[in-house]
């Protein structure tokens, strides 16, 4: 199925949400779509490539027992929730067992991204595959820059997180560049792809 029979098929299954919409609007969330769709055809290989370049971090969850500071998160499948799962045993350790520090991050820029819906309420599963295949494209034309990326839901209320139309959650992700590079823990870390 080629792009515009994948736009087409979207705009059947969406029509009831569509049809409310004023026709500008309903431009934009078809612009969103084909971006969507269009970045989804990313192959596996680029996909695995720029894992290795691109890390999460995350703040600790609620009754966590760790300081509330950003952390490295274990490797899971770019196709599922690293965000949803982290847990205190889902941070990064040095080869001396101890918590791996974040250091030295700038922050260069954020940017709107779109991950598939969970289905229940508050199950935000952003992928790390979504964060890549929508990252800003000027980030990646340096093949040996190095990113650190931080997902920002404003809060648990559907309203601010959910998009209806194009059924995804919404979220901002925040974008650091390391002054001294990933650390050698992450540049070793396995990319799994499921």
């Amino acid at each position: 199925m080629n792009i515009e029979e994948k736009i087409e098929q979207w705009e059947y299954e969406h029509f009831t949400s569509l049809r409310e919409l004023n026709p500008v609007t309903k431009k934009n969330y078809l612009a969103i779509v084909r971006m969507l769709l269009e970045k989804e055809q990313m192959s596996k290989e680029r996909l695995i490539q720029l894992a290795h370049r691109i890390k999460p971090l995350m703040y600790p969850k609620d009754k966590s027992t760790l300081p509330y500071k950003l952390y490295w998160t274990k490797p899971v499948p770019l196709t599922q929730s690293f965000y949803f799962n982290f847990n205190d045993a889902s941070v990064v350790q040095n080869k001396e067992g101890e918590i791996l520090e974040v250091n030295d991050l700038v922050k260069i820029c954020e940017f709107t991204c779109y991950h598939r819906y969970g289905g229940y309420y508050g199950c935000l599963r952003p992928g790390m595959d979504e964060i890549i295949q929508q990252f800003p494209a000027h980030l990646l034309t340096d093949e040996k820059a190095e990113y650190a990326v931080e997902v920002i839901f404003p809060s648990l209320n559907l309203h601010d997180i959910y998009d209806s139309v194009i059924d995804r959650h919404v979220s901002t992700v925040r974008v650091y560049q390391l002054k001294n590079g990933l650390p050698l823990e992450l540049h070793n870390q396995e990319v799994i792809y499921d």
